[in-house]
């Protein structure tokens, strides 16, 4: 059994089985009004032959023949005899004369009712007649829209004269109690059918418009749940509660997790403080110790000018590759501003990068992977040509000969990926926690200042910088926020 999986559909649901309801109960008040109906046309034949026999009772108590009878007897006769019938009315009829006597004593009609219905007399004059002649009670049956027609007759006893007593009723089937109440009831249903339709199209017109409005308010995209506005209705209303308190919840728990981050990230940054003060301790200590002996040795041979020069010298080289050192460490640790210029060509970009370092590469070949239909972004393209220089440097001092590096590019949702992918010796497993941080290096001869200059380009972008370790490589990817960023 399939089952409907939303309120509107129960609700139609619902309203089916009602209507199915409203269908059966009226075709039960249509089934009762006709068993009324026939329950009342078999008690007005009942009351007809009872009055008909009365008629023949009143009729022979008198001791004179029914030839010399005058018709008056009959009329008195018949006038007692239906007197306690309601709704009948009756007489005498002889073949050949005719009618003998009429009377109709319940009549409601104004005045005393004494004249044969005239439409009725031919069918009373067949009916009586074939009771006489046949000699026992004969009844008879017409139909009609509004009404049912009974008469029935029964002979009198003398066997000389052909004389029948006859009786007439009506059954009413339109406009009557039974048929006013079946009308009524009838009537009631199709108001209530039509009524709870009318409800029910309005319930859910107004659900669905207030689910729409809260719909239209959860898919507004916001980084937090919306505050719903109630609807006013009660049962709608506790889910839009749940959902607003189940968005305080979120919004609490996310401005928690957000102090944590920046709890953990201050943590973090204090940790590499820490390294990368012992980086530049190890860094400065070398030159600083060559820096001496040299000064010392041409302190202790003043008459030799030659080697004092050879030493001042190397004191001048040592302090270049100091300040070249702590040059690269203000560049990855310092955020410059970012100035964002637009690209419409980032194959080209990407190319004219790779051409840096065709002769350094030797036989690594530089390839660029973009797809032909890519949209014009913007960026810092000194600052990210930096990021990708060092990028493609370590690619090419990380491959072997033979090796290929790509470069790539992408655009996913608005977020702008630039990548340097090798299939070289991969990272140690040691320094990839920290890879991005100043110092972090895997090769004797490396600063590690490289990957960390690329992370501050990525971040000063809004970004980020991120490594994947493959099977058969790294892959390098310097993520971009576009946008609201442009």
């Amino acid at each position: 059994m399939i089952l409907p999986r939303s309120i509107v559909a129960w609700f139609a649901v619902c309203w089916g089985l009602f209507l199915v309801a409203a269908l059966v109960v009226g075709a039960m008040m249509v089934a009762l009004y006709k068993e009324t109906t026939t329950q009342r046309t078999y008690r007005a034949a009942t009351s007809l032959a009872r009055a008909c026999d009365a008629i023949v009772r009143e009729a022979g108590s008198s001791g004179a023949t029914d030839r010399a009878r005058p018709k008056a007897d009959y009329a008195v006769a018949v006038e007692r005899a239906l007197a306690s019938f309601s709704g009948v009315e009756g007489g005498v009829w002889q073949s050949g004369p005719g009618s003998l006597a009429y009377a109709y004593p319940t009549y409601e009609g104004s005045g005393h009712k004494t004249d044969l219905p005239q439409a009725e007399e031919p069918t009373i004059r067949q009916v009586a007649e074939t009771s006489a002649a046949a000699r026992r009670p004969f009844e008879w049956k017409r139909d009609s829209r509004s009404q049912i027609l009974l008469i029935q007759a029964c002979p009198l006893a003398d066997t000389e004269a052909a004389i029948a007593a006859w009786t007439m009723t009506r059954v009413i089937t339109i406009g009557g109690r039974p048929f006013l109440l079946a009308t009524t009831g009838l009537a009631f249903l199709l108001i209530v059918l039509l009524g709870s339709a009318a409800l029910l199209a309005r319930v859910l017109w107004r659900w669905s418009r207030r689910l729409r409005a809260v719909e239209s308010a959860l898919a507004t995209g916001a980084e937090d749940l919306p505050v719903l506005q109630l609807t006013g209705q009660r049962d709608l209303d506790r889910i839009v509660k749940a959902i607003n308190a189940a968005g305080a919840k979120a919004l609490e728990a996310r401005r928690r997790t957000e102090g944590l981050q920046q709890r953990v990230a201050q943590g973090e940054r204090l940790a590499a403080l820490g390294r990368v003060a012992a980086g530049v301790a190890h860094e400065i200590r070398n030159p600083i110790a060559a820096m001496r002996l040299k000064a010392e040795n041409a302190l202790a041979n003043e008459a030799d000018r030659g080697r004092s020069t050879d030493a001042l010298n190397v004191v001048v080289q040592q302090v270049g590759r100091m300040d070249h050192l702590l040059q690269k460490l203000l560049r990855s640790v310092q955020r410059s501003e970012i100035k964002r210029q637009p690209v419409t060509d980032i194959r080209e970009f990407l190319a004219a990068h790779a051409s840096l370092f065709r002769e350094q590469a030797g036989r690594r070949p530089i390839s660029v992977d973009v797809p032909d239909c890519f949209a014009p972004v913007q960026f810092d393209t000194a600052a990210v040509g930096g990021a990708l220089d060092n990028l493609i440097l370590n690619a090419i001092q990380n491959s072997r000969d033979g090796a290929p590096i790509v470069l790539g590019a992408e655009l996913k949702g608005n977020r702008l990926r630039l990548s340097v992918s090798d299939t070289g010796r991969g990272v140690p497993e040691g320094i990839r926690e920290h890879l991005f941080e100043p110092f972090a290096t895997g090769r004797p001869d490396g600063t590690g200042l490289g990957l960390a200059f690329v992370r501050e380009v990525a971040e000063a972008h809004g970004g980020s910088a991120s490594v994947r370790h493959r099977n058969d490589g790294t892959t390098f990817t310097l993520e971009i926020p576009m946008g609201a960023h442009q």
